[in-house]
């Protein structure tokens, strides 16, 4: 989750309100992000399945989205009353491969400007 719970990190840095993660490089088709509370719908999502892992255990495992490099994920963390949003629960899962990699870049949004010192 990207989200805080803590109320002193929350009044210190305010809370993330989005998440843009980009793949900046990889070599493996698997470690897939994946959020497990967002549901899996053929019909909907099939036609995104050059992004999205396909198959078998995708109505079981959530929306995957394959590691490949250029591409982005965005969503909102919090919902319109700013609490922490269950369905963006998400994992990045490792590669099954010996000396697989995957390199990614998270870019927060907050509702208070981040302080620098």
């Amino acid at each position: 989750m990207d989200w805080f719970t803590d109320i002193n990190t929350i009044s210190k840095i305010g809370q993330r309100i989005t998440t843009f993660f980009t793949y900046l490089q990889s070599n493996c088709s698997q470690a897939a992000t994946e959020f497990p509370y967002i549901q899996f719908n053929e019909a909907l999502h099939q036609r995104f399945c050059d992004i999205l892992i396909c198959d078998k255990n995708s109505s079981e495992h959530g929306i995957r989205f394959r590691p490949l490099a250029g591409n982005s994920i965005f969503w909102f963390n919090v919902n319109e009353l700013g609490l922490g949003d269950q369905l963006t629960y998400h994992a990045g899962r490792p590669p099954i491969i010996e000396n697989g990699y995957k390199i990614g870049l998270n870019t927060w949004t907050h509702n208070k400007k981040f302080p620098v010192n």
